[in-house]
C-alpha cells in the first residue's frame, strides 16, 4: 500500500500478459491460482517485496557465526543498521497504514476480521521491536562481543518471518474478494493516494526500490514499464538517480553483509551527484 493513486493507473485487463505466477513467493497465488486483477495485485505489490526482503534476512542471519570474531564486527553492524533503518521502518509503516487508513476504509463498506488481523499486527510489531532492540545493542557495541545478540537473532528472526508469512497469507486469502465485491479500482486508487501522501518521500526512498526490484521478478515487462511510467516525474527522477542506486549499492549490501567475505566500501550517491557537495559533507 506504499504506493500512490497514479501507480494504479495501470489497468489490469489481461492478467496473463502482466504477471508471472511461477515467480511469486505467495502461498496463495501461484500458477494454479494466478492473480487476476487489481484487488490481487494491490496486495501482492507490497507483500512480494516484504517476503523477498525476509528471505534475504534469513540468509544473512543463518550466515552469522555463533561466536563472531571482532574482525568481522562490520557484518553484524551493517546488518543491524539495515534492519533498523530500512526493513523495520518500511514494515512498521506498512502495518500502520493498514491499521490507521486501509482497514478503516474497507470497514466503511464491509466487515473484515478486524480482531484477528489486529492481534496479528500487535504480535508482529512486538516481535519486530524485540529484534530492533537486539540490533541496537549490536550497533552500540560496534559489533564486538555480540554472541548473545547473534543467538537472539537466530531465535527470533526465523519465528518472526514464519509469523509474518502466515499473516500475509491470511490477508491474501480474504481481502481481495472483499475489495472487488465492495469497491472499484478507482476507489482504491483514491485511498492509496492518501496513503502515499502520508508516507511521503521517506517511504519512497526506503520501500519503493525494494518494490521495484520485486516487480521485475514477478511481473512482465509490460506491467513493469507501465508501473514505472505512471510514477510522477519528480519521484521517478529521485528513484532513478538516488534511491535505486543507493538501494542496489548500499542498502542491499548492508542487508547481505553477514554473507560477504570482505568488508564493502559503501558509497551513497551525493545529493547533487558530485563528490564535493557541501550539503552531502554536512
Amino acid at each position: 500500500y506504499a504506493l500512490g493513486n497514479s501507480f494504479y493507473s495501470v489497468k489490469i485487463m489481461v492478467p496473463t500478459a502482466l504477471f508471472v505466477p511461477s515467480k511469486l513467493t505467495s502461498e496463495v497465488f501461484n500458477e494454479d491460482n494466478p492473480p487476476v486483477d487489481w484487488a490481487d495485485a494491490g496486495l501482492l505489490i507490497p507483500h512480494e517485496a516484504i517476503r523477498r526482503q525476509m528471505a534475504m534476512m534469513i540468509q544473512s542471519v543463518n550466515a552469522m557465526s555463533d561466536t563472531p570474531e571482532d574482525k568481522e564486527a562490520w557484518k553484524l553492524t551493517l546488518f543491524s543498521k539495515w534492519y533498523s533503518e530500512y526493513f523495520y521502518v518500511s514494515v512498521h509503516e506498512h502495518h500502520d497504514i493498514e491499521e490507521k487508513i486501509y482497514f478503516p476504509w474497507m470497514m466503511s463498506k464491509t466487515t473484515i476480521p478486524e480482531k484477528e488481523f489486529g492481534k496479528s499486527h500487535e504480535e508482529l510489531m512486538s516481535a519486530m521491536a524485540e529484534i530492533k532492540k537486539c540490533c541496537a545493542e549490536i550497533i552500540k557495541k560496534g559489533g564486538k562481543g555480540c554472541s548473545a545478540q547473534v543467538a537472539t537473532l537466530k531465535e527470533k528472526v526465523p519465528k518472526f518471518v514464519t509469523d509474518m508469512k502466515a499473516h500475509l497469507k491470511e490477508e491474501e486469502e480474504s481481502l481481495p474478494a472483499l475489495l472487488r465485491e465492495n469497491f472499484t479500482q478507482e476507489e482504491e486508487g483514491k485511498i492509496v493516494d492518501q496513503i502515499i501522501q502520508a508516507g511521503g518521500l521517506e517511504m519512497a526512498k526506503k520501500f519503493l526500490p525494494a518494490i521495484l526490484q520485486s516487480l521485475q521478478e514477478w511481473t512482465t515487462d509490460e506491467f513493469y514499464a507501465g508501473f514505472c511510467g505512471s510514477i510522477p516525474p519528480p519521484v521517478k527522477h529521485l528513484l532513478d538517480n538516488y534511491f535505486v542506486p543507493d538501494y542496489e549499492n548500499v542498502v542491499t549490501t548492508m542487508r547481505d553483509a553477514p554473507t560477504l567475505a570482505t568488508e564493502p566500501k559503501l558509497k551513497r550517491v551525493p545529493c547533487c551527484r558530485i563528490p564535493f557537495c557541501f550539503p552531502c559533507l554536512m
